[in-house]
């Protein structure tokens, strides 16, 4: 049996992340990175749906720690639906978008610069309409993406925003982190997927937590086993979650961490989770040696490995994760 799109798509994901150090790219970042260091914005705001919506997520906590500048989503109805005009002085609008074709995200990005912002797109279709709305484009070179499921564009959606964010602060740190990752990530796939994936294969329900750079994965991974593996999940922040939704994680209650900052406290979490009865899932551990300059580096280390156990899982439930039922490559809403 050949392999599917979605675990060639995978497998490609290394060498996605290691075409963003070419030199020309690089020129490319450093360009947007001096625009944006000359703006010198006051808050970013966030332009995204689906995957690119949890790559917005990590890359709010990379800009606020790297940059000290808040991060908010947008949600783009307040553009497509209420029409309302929102001011944008000393903001950095951001884009991010697979496709680019979305035409709430291209009309909330278009609002974004009548409001005075600067508008960055990151897609990987830098001749698309919301590439065409912004000021500055920056191609996340994924290529070609033909699974339903977006796997290394969002991997690269993440990398190409961190880069931006280690250029305009000129991190030192994060570039020599970020140089290392692509060889991180090809030891990354050759992690033993198996018992996660025998954990995953008989799931009626899941809760995906992190917290902080990494709560995007988390996200990201609750989406996924939703939408090649039919398992209804939904993803909290550890510390969230005990706001409420711990009540019903009890009696064997599948709970899924995503690797965090150590001193994150969902280790604890999980303990008071367990004691109540949760069954804490296995997960793919990240590096051995984290990135201290970014914890989401280290989720990305865990998160490839993830992908291919849920790869196995669809195929495994007798699915199809190229084609997910209902779901499309382009999704448009108003």
């Amino acid at each position: 049996m050949s392999p599917t799109f979605m675990r060639r798509e995978i497998d490609e994901i290394p060498e996605a992340a290691r075409r963003l150090t070419d030199p020309a790219t690089q020129d490319a970042f450093k360009a947007t990175a001096a625009a944006l260091r000359a703006h010198d914005p006051r808050a970013i705001v966030t332009i995204a749906r689906g995957s690119s919506d949890h790559a917005a997520t990590c890359l709010k906590y990379a800009f606020e720690l790297v940059a000290g500048v808040p991060v908010a989503s947008l949600g783009p109805s307040v553009a497509t639906i209420y029409g309302a005009q929102l001011r944008f002085d000393r903001v950095t609008a951001l884009g991010i978008s697979q496709s680019g074709q979305s035409s709430d995200l291209v009309q909330m990005m278009e609002s974004a610069a009548l409001g005075g912002a600067q508008t960055i797109t990151l897609t990987n279709h830098s001749d698309s309409p919301l590439a065409a709305a912004a000021t500055h484009v920056l191609d996340i070179h994924a290529g070609p993406e033909q699974a339903v499921a977006a796997t290394k564009s969002y991997t690269n959606s993440i990398l190409t925003g961190l880069w931006l964010a280690a250029h305009w602060q000129q991190d030192d740190a994060l570039i020599a982190a970020l140089l290392t990752l692509p060889d991180r990530l090809d030891t990354a796939l050759e992690n033993d997927v198996s018992r996660m994936t025998e954990a995953l294969i008989g799931l009626d329900r899941l809760v995906v937590l992190s917290r902080g750079p990494t709560l995007g994965i988390a996200c990201e991974v609750a989406l996924k086993a939703m939408e090649v593996c039919a398992i209804p999940a939904i993803s909290y922040s550890s510390a969230e979650v005990l706001h409420g939704p711990s009540a019903v994680l009890k009696h064997g209650y599948p709970v899924l961490p995503i690797p965090s900052n150590p001193g994150s406290g969902l280790t604890d979490t999980l303990g008071i989770l367990r004691a109540q009865g949760a069954s804490i899932l296995p997960t793919v551990s990240g590096a051995a040696i984290p990135h201290s300059a970014m914890p989401a580096l280290d989720a990305l280390d865990a998160l490839v490995p993830l992908y291919g156990a849920l790869e196995a899982v669809s195929l495994r439930r007798g699915l199809n994760p190229d084609k997910p039922v209902g779901l499309a490559k382009v999704t448009n809403t108003v």
